[in-house]
């Protein structure tokens, strides 16, 4: 990685930390889609999506959720083995929503 993705790559990461910190909702939805399809990081990513899985929102849990698909998609080294037990948990949500999406994410994980 060069200085200047480096740099860049550090800006992203600060603007999404910020963004989950100030928690306005529209926003927080945006971020975990950008963790998911923009990270060149795949374990501070993860990391990210497992907090936002816990969000009190419906729409960031499932978010969530189905970016862990995406980042499989995109990383060969993703660790799967860290987003499991948290898509088996979205599996309990009790939203209707957050259930199909960790559904549809486990699919992709076991496919």
């Amino acid at each position: 990685m060069t200085e200047g993705e480096q740099s860049e790559d550090e800006a992203f990461r600060s603007e999404i930390e910020a963004v989950i910190e100030e928690d306005d909702i529209e926003e927080v939805l945006g971020a975990t889609i950008e963790i998911a399809l923009g990270s060149s990081d795949p374990i501070w990513a993860t990391e990210c999506l497992i907090r936002l899985a816990q969000h009190p929102d419906t729409d960031v849990r499932g978010n969530a959720m189905i970016g862990f698909a995406h980042l499989a998609g995109r990383f060969e080294d993703f660790e799967k083995e860290k987003a499991l037990p948290v898509l088996e948990a979205g599996l309990q949500d009790l939203k209707p929503h957050v259930r199909e999406q960790a559904e549809a994410a486990l699919g992709e994980l076991k496919d």
